[in-house]
Parts: structure tokens; C-alpha cells; sequence
């Protein structure tokens, strides 16, 4: 009976040290999943925020473009600007030297008129 209990005990130790080693090994499994799933996550972490930092470089980079093309066209509507106020400015003076052009022809038709309507009298 003795020998019995002992077998027993015995087989009671051993089914303790397998659920041991089974939990040990069950927990050593965890642990690398973790530490997979950890690198996984940070992996992804790191993927975002690279792509973040590109999307915010390329943003950066097109704000730039936009600003070098509004300064582009402010540039050339300053440069057509002037272009126009100087094409009105020579207009303007043409248009007074022929003003003072026909006037000057008026006085000079008036006098020839006035002097023979003075000789046909």
C-alpha cells in the first residue's frame, strides 16, 4: 500500500512538473508573441510615421511651388501693369499733340478764310 501511495505521489509529481513545464513553455510562446506583436506595432509606428513625415515634406514642397507661382504672377501683373500705363500715357500725349495739332490747323484754316473773305470784299 505503501509502494502504491508512492507510485501515486510519484505519478501526482510528475503530472505537476509536465503541467510546469507546460505552463513554462506556454508562457515562454507568450512572451515571444508579445515581443513579436511589440516589434510588429512598432514597425507599423515607425511606417507611419515616415509616411506622415513624407506627406508633411511633399505638402511642404508644394506649398512652396504655389508660392514661387503666386509671386510668379504677381510679378508678371505688376510687369503688365506698367506695360498698360505706359501704352495709356503715350496714347494720352498722342492723342494732345493731335488735339494741339488740329488746333493749331483750325487757327491756321481760320486765318486763310479770314483773310480771303477780307480780299474778296
Amino acid at each position: 500500500m505503501r509502494d502504491q501511495m508512492e507510485e501515486m505521489r510519484a505519478a501526482e509529481q510528475q503530472k505537476i512538473q509536465q503541467a510546469v513545464v507546460s505552463v513554462n513553455e506556454e508562457t515562454i510562446q507568450l512572451r515571444h508573441t508579445v515581443a513579436r506583436m511589440r516589434e510588429e506595432l512598432e514597425n507599423a509606428r515607425a511606417s507611419e510615421q515616415q509616411k506622415t513625415q513624407q506627406a508633411v515634406a511633399a505638402s511642404r514642397d508644394e506649398v512652396i511651388q504655389l508660392r514661387a507661382t503666386v509671386q510668379a504672377l504677381r510679378d508678371e501683373m505688376e510687369r503688365q501693369k506698367f506695360g498698360f500705363e505706359d501704352s495709356i500715357q503715350s496714347l494720352q500725349a498722342a492723342s494732345r499733340n493731335e488735339i494741339k495739332q488740329l488746333q493749331l490747323t483750325i487757327v491756321d484754316l481760320r486765318g486763310k478764310l479770314e483773310t480771303s473773305d477780307a480780299d474778296g470784299r
